[in-house]
């Protein structure tokens, strides 16, 4: 009796195990006519409840390979809620990923889950340990840049870096390296003059008063303007692994020309084995007011010996891209530590949401407004001619940009069974 209750046990545990694991077929279709490499792959999970069980773990396979992934809570709740991954595909091809889920956490799988991606919300503490948190708020009129460390959420692939201010000017800063690397969690922006020496990137952009590298700001009196009259703001850490990154900068209580309020959120999303962002500008109720992106004009205001030979030059499409090449101090305060960096920026902002582009003597820039959806989407990259594997002339720049924008116009089409 003992034995068949100890084997119907085992059973009933065996088939309770089974019950813990749930196989789903993606389809990945590549559409477009150019081959696909790193293309982002996002697979939304259906509710627990359908699953039958929280999913902690996940495994991708295409034609019994495993293919790295990583697993996403994108809405803060501690349950997870996207499946993550990276496809190559050809022109026309279709490729088919069997996704496995499972109640069981699992370990790191090896090699191929090393980190591709580094992302950082610090504080600056006395003890110099700068803590990581998920999300830093305050009130729109506190000054607390000083107490962020590397003062902003910084986000970083092997290809680029990137922070966003945590004050009123958001902009976008850039990092540029030779190498293809994560490099932020040694220099934190702020390269050593021996870090230098040993092939380390650097910071390689000065906005100052331009709206930098894909910078979204208010429309008013025909220029750029800060977000200086918010109640509160915030930036935090979505989601981050592996192979991908979203992060938040969010302004609530905007204060609009009419005396009326609104919230508006940007999400950044930066992709292993991409340079360029994704952003997603989301407002909370139907806005027909301006807003402006676009790039400055690098190197316009230097000197003929700091631009290098690096003539500044730029472009300003009404098919949404605004580009520009040149070479500039990337920090005015500290020119003996940091020599002038030549890059090149470029945004693509799809017709829809454009309603004016405007030339000033320090930016191209695009006037934008939401859709019906209250939204505005779009992208922006950069390189720098410090890269051992990049572009190293505004021609080699400009004639990139064209596959880039029909690449990012062109996802692949997801279906999952």
């Amino acid at each position: 009796m003992k034995k068949t209750t100890l084997i119907l046990f085992l059973q009933l545990f065996a088939i309770a195990s089974v019950a813990q694991v749930k196989t789903v077929q993606v389809t990945v279709r590549n559409d477009w006519t150019g081959d696909k490499v790193h293309e982002p792959v996002v697979v939304k999970l259906p509710p627990t409840k359908k699953v039958g069980f929280d999913v902690k773990s996940t495994k991708v396979t295409c034609h019994g390979q495993d293919v790295p992934c990583q697993l996403d809570d994108m809405d803060g709740d501690l349950r997870s809620d996207e499946v993550f991954f990276l496809a190559d595909i050809k022109a026309g091809e279709t490729k088919v990923f069997d996704v496995t889920l499972m109640a069981k956490e699992q370990g790191a799988r090896g090699k191929e889950q090393e980190d591709r991606i580094y992302t950082a919300l610090q504080l600056r503490d006395k003890q110099d340990k700068h803590p990581d948190v998920h999300r830093v708020e305050a009130p729109g009129k506190s000054n607390i840049f000083n107490d962020i460390y590397m003062h902003g959420i910084t986000i970083e692939s092997e290809l680029t870096g990137y922070r966003i201010y945590f004050d009123e000017r958001q902009n976008i800063d850039l990092y540029g390296k030779k190498y293809r690397r994560i490099e932020l969690p040694e220099t934190q922006f702020y390269t050593s003059a021996e870090q230098l020496a040993q092939g380390y990137g650097v910071d390689v952009l000065w906005a100052g008063q331009a709206i930098g590298c894909g910078s979204f700001k208010d429309y008013q009196d025909s220029k750029p303007q800060n977000w200086s009259d918010v109640a509160i703001r915030g930036q935090r850490v979505v989601t981050s692994g592996s192979l991908r990154t979203v992060v938040e900068v969010y302004d609530l209580g905007v204060k609009a020309e009419d005396g009326t309020t609104y919230d508006m959120h940007q999400y950044y999303s930066l992709y292993a084995g991409h340079r360029d962002l994704q952003v997603d500008v989301l407002f909370d109720r139907p806005l027909s007011k301006p807003f402006c992106t676009g790039v400055q004009k690098v190197g316009v205001t230097a000197d003929e010996a700091t631009r290098r030979g690096h003539t500044p030059e730029g472009i300003l499409r009404t098919d949404g891209i605004a580009a520009s090449w040149g070479c500039d101090y990337p920090d005015m305060g500290k020119k003996q530590q940091w020599p002038p960096e030549a890059i090149g920026m470029a945004v693509y902002v799809p017709t829809p949401y454009i309603r004016d582009t405007q030339e000033s003597d320090l930016n191209y820039l695009f006037v934008v407004q939401p859709d019906k959806d209250n939204a505005i989407h779009y992208h922006l990259t950069f390189c720098a001619d410090k890269e051992a594997q990049g572009y190293h002339t505004a021609k080699d720049w400009f004639a990139s940009l064209d596959d880039w924008k029909e690449g990012v116009s062109h996802p692949v089409k997801v279906r999952v069974k």
